[in-house]
């Protein structure tokens, strides 16, 4: 039995898994085993009670983390933890929290482990086998051997939303009821459009914060200018570019994120020059070490098998986009998109660029997505559809949900993207499983 932390029993488990799973069907043992002979990778997972609860157990509810390339949440206390954790658990699910593959306790890719894989064409098909398809099949073969085959309720926040439309996709029949917030993907796949709405949503977010904040107009040009005139470096020695001030704008689709990025304009200006504080903060905010598969898959999880490439559209389309330029002034905040510079300046992704701009130019791809299997989908989805949402577009989200067999939307301004992580959002879209009969508890 494993330990109890203030009030959460935790059992911490692992399993090991093929590297490469196309071809494969986890039901098929023997083959995964062979296939393992050739390589293979360990996937960390942790379980969670209740501790002491008494309760009839509801089964295994396993998150599927945001993303690509973060580490699940780690469990600090029944009163401490996330508050869709705590609700989960006072109702008597187990909660499940594993590490998606290449991060955390997952056979995490670091720059020496990709170096040995070769040169960029062979470290590009190396990081192809850590999307959402090979993400299914870890937890199908978790799901067979570990858990008895019972099946999943499952969670998806973000890209693990992307996650669960992949598992019902390929494995429909492993699930008993799906929730996700912030995390229906356009289906079918379309990278261009995808961006499209997400710089609309980002320009329309940084006009809130000038609202907001009216005085940071004119206080992030200055600051701007002063970058532009000078050479600042970052604690770690990455330089200060004006590309990395506009980037923190990414927090703008959090519900902090305005005051956050406020505060370190606040503390910005020290004399002629910036305030060390003010570079801290930055690099602080900024800085991708140990989160390094974050940007370097970032446009790789749209990629659907189609003969289509990411083609760096993020940055291709704000070449079209003028009042995103560096040199703009006003000078407007970016958000998620993926660009170049980021692998130029920041030590933590610059091993990563070769491997990057092979990702980029690859028109080679697993499929994610089964659009005809959706439809005839059997599985009760309940989809929070964040209506501000500056990372998973609203309208995207929406329209794929129409194809989607068996699936319900929640609509709602309540919450900005990271409502799951801040507020109970999970305990809204529950009980409307509840009222529709979906979940018994």
């Amino acid at each position: 039995m494993g330990p109890v932390v203030s009030g959460i029993q935790i059992e911490e488990e692992s399993l090991e898994v093929p590297l490469d799973w196309r071809g494969l069907n986890p039901k098929d043992e023997k083959e995964v085993e062979k296939r393992m002979e050739e390589e293979k990778i360990s996937i960390s997972y942790k379980v969670l009670k209740k501790a002491g609860s008494g309760k009839k157990s509801l089964g295994p509810l396993i998150y599927f983390q945001g993303g690509p390339g973060e580490k699940c949440p780690r469990p600090l206390g029944i009163n401490s933890c996330k508050p869709w954790i705590k609700t989960a658990l006072d109702l008597g699910f187990e909660v499940v929290l594993p590490d998606q593959r290449g991060v955390g306790n997952s056979s995490a890719i670091t720059p020496s482990l990709l170096l040995k894989r070769g040169g960029a064409k062979e470290q590009a098909e190396y990081l192809k086998r850590f999307l959402a398809r090979s993400i299914s099949c870890d937890m199908e073969w978790i799901r067979l051997k570990k858990f008895e085959g019972q099946k999943w309720t499952s969670l998806g926040q973000s890209f693990g939303g992307f996650i669960t439309m992949t598992s019902l996709s390929f494995f429909p029949d492993s699930f008993s009821l799906c929730f996700t917030t912030g995390g229906i993907p356009k289906i079918p796949s379309d990278i261009d459009k995808v961006y499209e709405k997400t710089y609309e949503r980002l320009e329309e977010k940084n006009e809130k914060y000038f609202e907001t904040f009216p005085k940071d107009r004119d206080l992030v040009c200055r600051i701007a200018d002063r970058i532009s005139s000078s050479s600042y470096l970052l604690p770690n020695g990455d330089k200060m570019s004006v590309e990395r001030l506009q980037s923190l704008g990414q927090q703008f689709g959090m519900s902090t994120g305005f005051a956050s990025v406020h505060w370190m304009m606040d503390e910005a200006l020290e004399g002629s020059g910036l305030s060390e504080n003010f570079l801290r903060d930055v690099w602080e905010a900024t800085s991708n070490y140990g989160s390094e598969l974050y940007w370097t898959l970032q446009e790789a999880i749209y990629m659907n098998g189609d003969g289509k490439k990411p083609g760096w559209e993020a940055e291709k389309l704000r070449g079209k986009l003028p009042q995103f330029s560096p040199d703009a002034r006003p000078l407007l905040f970016t958000g998620e998109m993926n660009y170049k510079w980021r692998f130029e300046q920041d030590k933590a992704l610059v091993p990563f660029k070769d491997a990057e701009y092979a990702l980029e130019e690859s028109e080679e791809w697993d499929p994610i997505f089964s659009l005809s299997q959706l439809r005839e989908n059997p599985v009760p989805l309940y989809a929070m559809v964040y209506f501000n949402d500056m990372y998973v577009p609203r309208e995207w989200s929406v329209e794929t949900l129409k194809e989607i067999g068996n699936s319900h939307s929640f609509v709602t301004s309540e919450f900005e993207h990271d409502g799951i992580r801040v507020a109970d959002a999970f305990e809204k879209i529950l009980d409307l499983a509840v009222r529709n009969g979906d979940a018994k508890i």
